[in-house]
């Protein structure tokens, strides 16, 4: 039901949502699953705009040789700076996380022109929605993000996180386990 409730509230499918202790948690259990799957010389992008726990877990994949490079903002009205973020992306980008609103500023960027441009060279997408989630309505389908988190306590829920993944994407992961665990998605996670 827990999952049902979330899926309705995301757009997605209960099969597709995971729990987890919180946002943080999540993506670096995501993190270090997808780094397995990355390769020295890949390229991670995140934005100045973005609150630690969705900048740290992919830094530290930095000791594995992936490389990390920041999207800057613009200063004059702190959005993100979409034309240095297009100049970025290359065939070695892999993923871009994003934060969907950012905690310090309020501002809110634009999640499905990110998806746009990063899909158009093959790279993932993760979004931090914990800042909007509260806020604004939310639809992983239409978004076409790959990953999405948020904490169900800022919108008034327990103290755990909510990562949404897609299917295709969570299956070619290999999370961290300890045996026995389940086998199928969401429940490995």
């Amino acid at each position: 039901e827990a999952r049902q409730a979330m899926a309705n509230f995301l757009g997605c499918a209960p099969s597709e949502i995971v729990f987890g202790a919180n946002m943080t948690t999540l993506t670096f259990a995501l993190s270090r699953a997808i780094g397995r799957f990355l390769r020295p010389g890949d390229e991670i992008l995140v934005t100045q705009l973005d609150h630690d726990a969705n900048v740290a877990p992919w830094l530290a994949l930095m000791e594995q040789g992936i490389v990390v490079r920041m999207v800057e903002i613009q200063p004059e009205d702190c959005t993100l700076d979409l034309h240095h973020l297009e100049s970025l992306l290359n065939e070695k980008t892999k993923l871009v996380a994003v934060g969907y609103a950012s905690n310090a500023v309020g501002t809110i960027n634009d999640i499905a022109r990110i998806v746009e441009l990063a899909h158009r060279i093959g790279a993932w997408v993760f979004v931090d929605a914990v800042h909007y989630a509260p806020h604004g309505p939310l639809d992983v389908s239409v978004l076409d993000c790959d990953f999405l988190v948020c904490s169900a306590y800022k919108f008034f829920g327990p103290h755990l996180g909510i990562l949404y993944g897609k299917p295709e994407c969570l299956a070619q992961l290999s999370p961290y386990k300890v045996k026995p665990a389940a086998n199928h998605d969401p429940d490995r996670w």
